[in-house]
């Protein structure tokens, strides 16, 4: 799906007293309006995860996960000056709440659609377009164009096998005295690659959030801030 495709497509989501109002354009295709700490951030995508594309996808929604990482962004105030890697960008939430922020994003993902809608969404939320990039990459593709002050991500550690290849683009991005923040549910994968990170000499601080998302049941998020415990260089 191209960028241009999308303008005039999208189905208008509202939240009126409990019910959901669509003023529909497009059968397959709706905007959500997210509030943030008083600020509203509007995200198209794809009604049903079936649109999203040939594969299984968790990218077409809001998560909780993705509402608490961007929650805790807003609480920074302030990302004036600072380069921001959003891995795994879906609809671009996080990253949008650090532009709105003042920070420089790169928007990455594996789904070519989702960086399609990431970057709609970045504009439609008025982040200017000389401080952001949109990247269709895979942690195997070894992506590296640091040094990120801070680099996000919600719930991209489904997948073990893919965890060394993550580990590889963190440590090639991130800037000395940086921080990685990620956003996910306590459960095996991320409590390994947490282990790895550890023996990798990153030290780990854990936060609970409990974000709320309208069709969502209310439940605890956790926030892993991690930073290395050494300078990079030192880092096998």
């Amino acid at each position: 799906m191209k960028q241009n495709s999308l303008q005039g497509l999208i189905g208008i989501y509202t939240n009126n007293g409990g019910k959901r109002e669509t003023n529909n354009i497009s059968a397959n295709l709706i905007a959500t309006d997210i509030s943030l700490c008083g600020k509203i951030i509007r995200l198209a995508g794809p009604r049903e995860w079936n649109d999203a594309g040939p594969r299984l996808s968790y990218w077409w929604q809001p998560t909780t996960a993705a509402v608490a990482l961007a929650t805790h962004l807003f609480s920074l105030n302030n990302l004036e000056g600072k380069r921001v890697l959003d891995l795994g960008c879906g609809l671009g939430l996080a990253g949008i709440a650090a532009g709105l922020l003042g920070a420089e994003v790169v928007f990455m993902d594996a789904e070519a659609a989702a960086v399609d809608f990431a970057r709609y969404n970045a504009a439609l939320n008025g982040l200017p377009s000389h401080r952001v990039d949109f990247l269709i990459s895979d942690w195997e593709q070894g992506y590296c164009d640091g040094p990120f002050q801070l680099i996000v991500g919600s719930e991209i550690l489904y997948d073990y096998f893919t965890h060394g290849a993550l580990i590889r683009v963190i440590k090639s991005n991130l800037a000395e005295n940086g921080s990685l923040m990620l956003a996910d549910r306590k459960r095996l994968c991320v409590s390994r690659f947490l282990g790895r990170m550890y023996g990798q000499g990153f030290r780990c601080q854990e936060s609970i959030a409990l974000p709320h998302v309208e069709s969502f049941a209310v439940r605890g998020v956790s926030l892993f801030e991690l930073k290395p415990s050494k300078s990079l260089d030192e880092i096998t």
